[in-house]
């Protein structure tokens, strides 16, 4: 954070660790008001938001955690067990989750714009920001030796006069950013792309591909990031909405799509592909989703992505309970086929080994994994970084949610990089499928924009 507080990764070699978490409110109506205060004063933390659940955390600095070069998940639950084994839950606020953080998607290129961030990322913060009975509070985190209430007296204080210190800052003038695109229109070599893609899989290389683009803005003024997220959490209070800042770069997004969610013994995920957008009003809505349910292409899309998790979550679950027919998603700007599966763990949980064999699924990647993220490096050309990658946040109690990082942009200096994609499949149109990843540029784009 600043110098007023003490940022130091906790070794876990020591003995009789304690894990606490001193608890005091805060004045404010919404955790989103804080973020802005927050990224003058440190230089790492995730806002994550589900309006539709009322869930909404803002984790600042770091106490302890677990990164990696290179994506290995499954190391993660060794960590974890590590964790558990060597640290004692002291005062602890029930249900909160603990560890924040994100793994990028697998991209086979690599681009010093996305160094910042670490390939795999979990950590406890510093300060959890956090709302229970709609009042706000704030938890330290720290581990101690003992567990003396003196410590805990110490940590509220210490935390309660750095807020006090950083809310009394000025704030910026509220200005709204603006950005004007710079990228060229792409549409020829999109089409390339995708005949090319098309061409593969009619030689039985792939089953299925998907294709992103990144299109890129000039931003003028500061992004003032409480702004932004007034307008997300109001307007895809359907997903969860999330700012990660790492150094000087900011990566941020509105996700529709659950990669998984534990509870305890119960894992939940769910199969969203096949996009069409909305109507004026709710009879063209409902047309365009019976057009979207009877859609050949999109329901050979989404079903690759069905047989995908089924196949893959049979060694983890006991049986496996999916939705007969796909339900229509609706959100602001696009409705999405989505059928949700669900059963029950044959084991403990064990987050990362059970994610590892479903992650990056053929609605983010492709079918056949490997080879299609081999054919991303020719197509693509670019590192997708943490687009597309997984956001989320875990406990040591078994509850836990990840989320695909897509509707995505990355802040980089003064350029805003959005990233969108479309699955392809035998039976798709170069058009269209440019159509749809302007239709899902949107989210972001829209913020500046001042559009409604």
């Amino acid at each position: 954070m600043n110098n007023s507080v003490q940022n130091i990764l906790t070794d876990l070699t020591k003995d009789n660790l304690i894990f606490h978490q001193a608890v005091f409110p805060l004045q404010g109506d919404k955790i989103s008001e804080f973020i802005d205060s927050i990224d003058r004063n440190s230089d790492s933390f995730i806002y994550y938001s589900k309006p539709f659940s009322d869930a909404e955390y803002l984790a600042a600095g770091k106490i302890y955690q677990i990164e990696n070069s290179v994506q290995n998940l499954s190391t993660i639950d060794e960590v974890i067990s590590n964790f558990r084994e060597n640290v004692t839950a002291g005062e602890i606020v029930e249900g909160l989750p603990i560890f924040f953080g994100y793994v990028k998607f697998p991209s086979t290129s690599k681009e010093k714009v996305w160094s910042d961030f670490n390939e795999v990322v979990w950590f406890i913060p510093q300060f959890l920001i956090f709302k229970r009975e709609n009042k706000i509070h704030c938890a330290q985190n720290f581990f101690s030796s003992s567990a003396d209430d003196d410590s805990t007296t110490n940590h509220i204080a210490e935390a309660q006069n750095f807020f006090q210190k950083i809310m009394k800052q000025p704030s910026e003038r509220k200005t709204s950013a603006t950005i004007d695109r710079i990228s060229e229109d792409d549409f020829s070599i999109w089409k390339k792309k995708v005949e090319e893609a098309i061409s593969e899989i009619k030689e039985n290389k792939l089953q299925k591909i998907v294709l992103a683009r990144k299109v890129e803005y000039r931003i003028s003024g500061k992004i003032i990031w409480s702004e932004i997220f007034e307008k997300l959490n109001s307007g895809y209070s359907d997903c969860m909405n999330f700012l990660i800042k790492s150094g000087q770069n900011y990566f941020f997004g509105s996700s529709p799509e659950l990669l998984g969610k534990f509870e305890k013994d119960l894992f939940r995920t769910e199969a969203l592909a096949g996009s069409i957008n909305r109507g004026s009003d709710e009879y063209e809505d409902s047309d365009l989703a019976l057009l979207l349910s009877a859609s050949k292409k999109n329901k050979k899309e989404h079903d690759i992505v069905i047989d995908h998790l089924r196949d893959n979550l049979q060694k983890h679950l006991l049986s496996i309970e999916i939705d007969e027919t796909p339900l229509i998603k609706r959100l602001k700007n696009i409705q999405h086929l989505q059928t949700k599966i669900s059963g029950r763990l044959k084991e403990p949980a064990k987050y990362f080994q059970l994610l590892e064999s479903i992650f990056p699924t053929p609605a983010i990647c492709g079918i056949p994994t490997k080879q299609s993220l081999d054919e991303l490096k020719q197509l693509e050309g670019f590192d997708r970084g943490l687009y597309s990658g997984i956001v989320g946040c875990f406990n040591l109690s078994g509850d836990a949610e990840f989320f695909v990082a897509i509707r995505s942009a990355l802040v980089s200096e003064n350029k805003l990089t959005a990233f969108a994609g479309c699955g392809i499949v035998e039976e798709s149109n170069p058009d269209e499928e440019f159509k749809e990843t302007e239709l899902k540029l949107q989210p972001i784009i829209s913020l500046f924009n001042n559009e409604d």
